[in-house]
């Protein structure tokens, strides 16, 4: 009887099972055949379809903080939508129709067609027929909030006091398109009613594609939601996973994210500010905030070039961004995310910035800013072909718009010099009282130069830094010889020794970090505030954690105070040096906004002000020098040291191009960083070359070892006697490739093998790098384990 009923149970409960199953299958047939059906359906239907596919209980794909649980669930129905697409078809994709097909305007090379409800684009090039989409052609599957949501030709950020919400223009019926062809430009008027923020895009055909403007006085708050940001034309040139090609960003010397269908499932994307974070906002470089201590996000790269780009199938396009560079944002989209097959890139434009703040005991509180950021905001959009729609191409395209629309010329003098930078001084703390430490005395630095000089190195060209009281972190931005390393008379020697070995000497001049304890400038009336008001107060960090290092604190100089007050005042004592440059310290990679009540300020006005120093410098001292090299330098500096040569190793991007110098090779000439601090030596030593980036070095006269419990750590080998020799072998070894690309045109770069890389230039020089640990063969020519070969053109 006990095993009967057990058998019996046994029965019921396969039973069971099955009844289940084929009720899950039912259910998950007929779900597909509404997502299908949905993917048609417009207007209240959808909507309909969404929330009770959200009532279902199904998982949501991942949205912005901004979108309903509607779009949430109409974002999860993509996946499911999508298989069920392909098994009915079986495999086949339907993509939806282009609806950009009213023709509003033309010129020689394209014409331009608009979507009327939409108020997306279509442009195509007159010659060859080529299509350049806004929205691009999706799956048909995909959900109708989705589809909005590509289709919008403008996403928008607001805020009402606490939180950013996203929305888009075709997200809701309250959002009212309309536009008008006015001569050669069409006005499209959006009006977001539910917000109560109203705006005008202008498109107009150029020579080279599609140029994008936001007037600022088209832009109209009219309820309580406040402006934050806007992404114009987020999907313009979009790729499918299926698509060949990549996505160019601008991390660092240039990354690429190329387009799969096998691939992880992201989180976010890529959004970074173009030339870099704001420091006057804690948030945007801090990972971790308190009261008392703060914690830097981690090292990366940032943008030094305001452009980003995509290619896919022969059909590329570069995007510049022109007014409003100072306050953007690049963002680089993966495909998957929101459920959204298509990989995208587009400028968000900032029109309000926020930050935390800290009260009392009240915590972390959000803090926005109560002005908009003025100014009219554009971008325009290269549009480019088969041979030229690549990074190689786009980097032509930038560099050709730099010298015939911002008249950026090549610095007269490009020999290829060793950039040898020497360090002087810097204090120490002690339990009582300071140390002055001097590492590299005026004397010293000529012996220096002698002996490179002695050993080969033919062509030198020297910065000298901590030359100043205090040295290295010292009384800046005050610039008066610190008499600890041969005072005012040393100075001059050196400099007389210097012109006399024909080696340019520079001097390296901080006007924008002056450290607290200096005393050499007015704290209330000369640095910036952040968003609490309170005069902004900077640290160094601990390189281990990345944690504040609060010993170590300095403010940032309002730059119209820097320019005004300091270098202006200070040009001329340069000049009656007699130096040959003065090297602008972080200026080339650095610029931020003022909070100041009496005097708030944006990122343009530091850039403003930087290009004015430059500006002042180069024409009264002769040359001048930046480090990193953003593109507001270009035109106007004569080297650039520690150009970018890596990206950031983002999760989500592939592999590290020299973008950067494609557009700059033969324009100005820059450096890698310093033979004697590489981490990895074989390694970086190739990337130099590969990159045609020039050598340096950086030393100091006495041992490293007497930089213990400064901030200077970082220099961890640098003593002169170990390092004249290494460094006069590997630039006399160099020195004949140098010449021979010394002011050349970076006119290619290929990958020929797995890590084997080829860079031509203008005359048909060839440099081909191997990273691999064996030797490779390659067209004939066999480039041995970890090195290089080249043939002069």
């Amino acid at each position: 009887m006990k095993v009967s009923n057990m058998k019996w149970k046994r029965l019921l409960t396969v039973m069971l099972l099955v009844v289940v199953l084929l009720s899950q299958s039912s259910a998950l047939h007929s779900l597909s055949g509404i997502y299908a059906e949905r993917a048609d359906e417009q207007g209240a239907e959808a909507e309909a379809a969404a929330a009770e596919q959200q009532a279902s209980g199904a998982e949501g794909a991942e949205a912005s903080a901004a979108d309903t649980e509607a779009e949430a669930a109409g974002g999860a129905a993509a996946g499911a939508g999508a298989v069920a697409g392909a098994a009915g078809a079986e495999g086949e994709v339907t993509l939806s129709d282009i609806t950009a097909t009213k023709q509003v305007l033309r010129n020689e090379q394209f014409t331009l067609y608009l979507d009327e409800k939409t108020g997306n684009v279509r442009v195509v090039s007159n010659k060859t027929g080529t299509e350049w989409l806004g929205a691009p052609q999706v799956p048909s599957t995909l959900p109708p909030n989705n589809k909005k949501f590509v289709d919008s030709p403008l996403h928008l950020r607001f805020t009402e006091g606490s939180d950013i919400t996203t929305t888009y223009s075709l997200k809701d019926s309250t959002t009212a398109t309309s536009y008008k062809v006015d001569g050669d430009r069409v006005v499209l008027d959006i009006n977001f009613g539910a917000e109560g923020i109203a705006l005008q895009m202008i498109y107009t055909l150029t020579e080279r594609g599609l140029q994008l403007d936001i007037p600022f006085e088209s832009i109209v708050e009219s309820g309580t939601a406040r402006l934050t940001s806007l992404e114009p034309l987020p999907f313009f040139n979009g790729a499918l996973e299926t698509d060949t090609g990549a996505m160019l960003i601008p991390d660092g010397s240039g990354a690429l994210l190329h387009f799969r269908t096998n691939h992880e499932q992201y989180l976010k994307g890529y959004s970074e500010y173009i030339y870099g974070n704001d420091t006057t906002f804690l948030t945007q470089t801090h990972d971790m905030l308190d009261n008392g201590v703060k914690r830097a996000n981690t090292v990366r790269e940032s943008i030094a070039l305001p452009v980003f780009g995509m290619y896919r199938n022969g059909i590329g396009s570069l995007a510049i961004v022109k007014d409003g560079q100072y306050e953007a944002k690049i963002n680089a989209t993966p495909a998957g995310i929101r459920a959204i097959p298509v990989y995208r890139s587009a400028v968000e434009f900032m029109y309000r910035k926020n930050d935390t703040i800290f009260i009392g005991n009240s915590g972390q509180i959000p803090y926005f800013q109560g002005q908009m950021i003025p100014g009219n905001r554009s971008a325009e959009y290269v549009l480019l072909e088969q041979k030229d729609a690549n990074y190689v191409g786009m980097a032509k395209a930038y560099r050709d718009y730099l010298i015939k629309e911002q008249g950026v010329v090549p610095v007269a003098d490009q020999t290829p010099n060793l950039s040898l930078k020497l360090f002087g001084g810097i204090l120490r703390e002690e339990i009582i009282g300071d140390t002055f430490i001097k590492m590299t005395t005026f004397k010293q630095a000529q012996d220096i130069i002698s002996r490179l000089k002695a050993s080969g190195v033919s062509n030198i060209v020297a910065t000298y830094d901590g030359w100043t009281k205090n040295g290295v972190y010292g009384a800046q931005p005050q610039h008066k010889a610190a008499r600890q390393l041969g005072g005012q008379k040393g100075l001059e020697s050196l400099i007389s020794f210097a012109n006399e070995q024909n080696v340019p000497l520079y001097l390296k001049a901080n006007y924008v970090k002056p450290f607290e304890q200096t005393g050499k400038y007015n704290e209330r009336k000369d640095a910036v505030r952040g968003m609490d008001r309170e005069l902004l107060v900077a640290t160094l960090y601990w390189p281990s954690d990345r944690w504040s290092r609060n010993s170590f604190s300095f403010h940032y100089l309002k730059p119209e105070q820097a320019l005004n007050k300091y270098v202006k005042k200070q040009v001329d004592d340069f000049a009656d040096f007699g130096v040959d440059g003065v090297q602008l310290q972080y200026m080339g990679k650095l610029i931020y906004s003022d909070e100041d009540k009496a005097s708030i300020t944006d990122r343009s006005v530091a850039a403003g002000a930087w290009i004015e120093s430059m500006q002042l410098m180069k024409d009264q001292v002769g040359s001048v020098a930046v480090e990193y090299g953003n593109a507001y330098a270009l035109g106007i500096v004569d080297r650039i040291e520690d150009a970018p040569l890596y990206h950031s190793n983002y999760t989500y991007t592939d592999e590290a191009v020299p973008f950067y110098q494609l557009v700059l090779h033969g324009l100005v000439p820059y450096y890698a960083g310093p033979i004697n601090l590489r981490e990895d030596a074989t390694v970086e030593w190739l990337k130099a070359i590969e990159y045609g980036a020039l050598p340096s070095a950086e030393l100091t006269g006495e041992l490293s070892s007497k930089l213990h419990r400064t901030a200077a750590t970082r220099l961890f080998s640098s003593y002169a006697d170990d390092w004249i020799e290494p460094i006069a072998a590997e630039f006399q070894e160099l020195q004949p490739m140098y010449e021979a690309i010394a002011g050349q045109q970076m006119m290619n770069h290929e990958q020929l093998a797995a890590g084997v890389f080829r860079t031509t230039y203008s005359n048909g020089t060839t440099v081909i790098v191997n990273y691999n640990n064996e030797d490779v063969t390659v067209d004939g020519i066999t480039i041995k384990s970890l090195n290089y070969t080249w043939n002069k053109g």
